[in-house]
């Protein structure tokens, strides 16, 4: 229980670290019941920070928390409980009745304030939620909870309330140097869509993607999954390697709904090792292996001309694995039980040679994806990860109409229809 009579007589704030914002109810109990002056004075000059169950900046032990430069909503009779200011009172306090019954509304206007933070997150309750989601503007605000998980009750409370005003959760965003340097290990920054999105896509192509994974839950229902959408196609067109990679993070961290709603059906197929068939883009050739095999007991990779993709010999599985960061791929055919590889050596312009073989321990076993659209159509490069090679078929058929596959190194204009790669369920 608060004592009134020790608030009362407390000693002032302290102002010589505090910078004084002279707000005139700073040392006056709660009067939510008189025809108060809000703050701001004008809509045009918004207040730059609130810190919720703030105290001002107190330095202990422990670290450093709260700020020198804000508004503090506190109880009405709370004191600085830490730190060399300890039993004094807040400095530029906001009052509120009790912890349960926190309404601003008679000191702080509707959407008048840009940044918001909590340094107390266990304070966090459906009456303080709301009152955040009030003040924090709808066009600038941002809300930063220090020292508190996405998945927390306090958090959830808040994120509902947030979500109205289309604030959402993005884990350990970067903050700006007013922000920095408190105690706390971690934060959560809610922030409004398009900051969202540039979070989400950064996070993404820096392999945050523990971060990314729990933004995308955050944001995949808002506007109908408008801005995963987004991403993804910014993805798609400029790292998409990277959007490869994440769509295999979600489908591996308990996020298949989303790969489901807003990726293109392909992804599901590779990434549930799906029986699949891979068609050229140029040629309509779908890949297949030789029927024969060399003295290695390896088979040369072709394009077949038959074009049957109900036949078992175009049937293929693509196995993920993770390396450095970046998620890439064997190519495992069905029918042979084997796996594609690019040859060790070279022919006279730099092109190597495709094959199966049983073994797949080696990096030209392995490939990235990289997606991307033609003409509306999903196509794949797919990209050997020892050569940096992509596959292409030949120009040039044999008797039967089939193009021998090849991993390209030649130094010169190619028709990039050539190196992309239809992929779907067989």
């Amino acid at each position: 229980m608060y004592s009134i009579s020790n608030w009362k007589n407390a000693k002032k704030p302290n102002y010589n670290t505090n910078i004084d914002k002279e707000f005139p109810y700073s040392e006056v109990p709660y009067l939510g019941e008189y025809n108060l002056v809000k703050i701001p004075d004008s809509l045009n000059n918004l207040i730059q920070h609130v810190d919720y169950w703030g105290e001002g900046r107190t330095v202990s032990a422990d670290g450093i928390t709260g700020f020198t430069n804000c508004y503090n909503v506190h109880h009405q009779y709370h004191l600085v409980s830490s730190g060399t200011d300890r039993d004094t009172k807040i400095p530029n306090r906001v009052p509120v009745a009790s912890y349960t019954d926190c309404d601003t509304s008679a000191y702080i206007k509707d959407n008048s304030v840009i940044t918001v933070t909590v340094t107390d997150a266990s304070r966090i309750n459906p009456s303080c939620a709301k009152d955040i989601a009030r003040i924090v503007n709808n066009d600038l605000g941002k809300v930063v909870v220090y020292g508190s998980e996405t998945d927390s009750g306090e958090l959830l409370i808040l994120a509902v309330e947030l979500e109205k005003k289309g604030l959402y959760a993005c884990p350990n965003a970067d903050l700006t140097k007013d922000l920095q340097g408190l105690k706390f290990n971690s934060h959560v920054t809610f922030l409004k869509t398009l900051e969202s999105s540039k979070y989400l896509y950064n996070n993404i192509t820096n392999f945050n993607y523990a971060y990314a994974i729990t933004a995308t839950q955050s944001l995949a229902n808002v506007a109908d999954g408008h801005i995963i959408n987004e991403v993804l196609t910014k993805l798609i067109n400029d790292a998409p390697r990277s959007a490869m990679s994440y769509a295999c993070k979600l489908w591996q961290g308990g996020a298949r709904d989303v790969v489901c709603k807003h990726f293109p059906e392909p992804f599901q197929h590779i990434l549930n090792e799906d029986p699949v068939t891979i068609a050229n883009f140029k040629f309509r050739q779908p890949l297949k292996l030789d029927a024969n095999k060399d003295s290695y007991n390896d088979r040369l990779a072709w394009g077949d001309n038959a074009c049957d993709l109900s036949s078992k010999r175009v049937s293929w599985k693509l196995i993920s694995i993770w390396d450095n960061n970046v998620v890439t791929f064997k190519l495992y055919n069905i029918d042979c039980d084997m796996y594609l590889k690019l040859d060790a050596n070279v022919d006279n312009i730099g092109d190597r040679k495709a094959w199966g073989s049983y073994n797949s321990n080696e990096t030209r076993h392995k490939y990235y994806l990289e997606p991307g659209f033609k003409n509306g159509t999903l196509v794949f490069h797919i990209v050997n990860c020892q050569y940096n090679q992509g596959l292409k078929l030949a120009v040039d058929v044999d008797g039967y109409g089939d193009r021998v596959l090849w991993g390209h190194g030649y130094v010169g204009e190619i028709d990039d229809n050539r190196l992309c790669w239809v992929i779907q369920a067989w």
